[in-house]
């Protein structure tokens, strides 16, 4: 099975890259693939029809996942605008994209007590449009992740290792579940 791991932020120093290379720690069975989400244009109904390569690579991995997990930060109380774009382009056409049927989670973390519950209160709006499969749990919301994350990029915070672990593998039996092993 291949998961897809969308970051929400691509900074050098992002706790979502930590989180998702946590991700693949734990769970080093799976294939993953996990794009840069920068170098897409601006959604565009002019590009829609003549694609860029950058945007066909990036449906045909979406389409071939087995399943996403989004890791985001929350931006101005929703959702950041590279990961928007990118659900964008994902989300067409219209009710035959490679988001339909597709599971999803999110996993969102932050420095405040809010923990990004609004970016996926966002998430799940958006991607219950696409008619995704939006896994039916607790929220993984992540707070103080500063203080989670030790300085040589390793989770070690004990109580967030299990709610990562343990989060993942429900998402993990969900996708199964669902189907998402067919698109391996």
């Amino acid at each position: 099975m291949n998961l897809l791991l969308l970051s929400g932020s691509f900074h050098s120093k992002s706790k979502r890259l930590m989180l998702i290379e946590a991700i693949k720690k734990y769970f080093d069975n799976y294939s993953y693939d996990t794009p840069f989400l920068d170098n897409l244009p601006y959604f565009s109904e002019d590009l829609n029809h003549d694609k860029p390569a950058c945007i066909q690579d990036f449906l045909s991995i979406v389409e071939h996942s087995s399943g996403i997990i989004f890791v985001t930060p929350e931006y101005n109380h929703s959702i950041p605008a590279v990961l928007k774009n990118a659900i964008d382009w994902a989300s067409r056409p219209a009710f035959f994209s490679p988001l339909k049927g597709k599971p999803v989670t999110f996993i969102t973390q932050t420095d405040s007590p809010v923990g990004g519950a609004r970016v996926q209160a966002h998430l799940k709006l958006v991607l219950d449009s696409t008619l995704s499969h939006i896994y039916p749990s607790h929220e993984l919301i992540i707070s103080g992740i500063s203080q989670a994350i030790g300085p040589d990029a390793q989770i070690t915070d004990e109580i967030v290792q299990k709610r990562l672990k343990r989060h993942v593998e429900g998402f993990l039996a969900f996708m199964l579940k669902m189907g998402g092993a067919h698109a391996a």
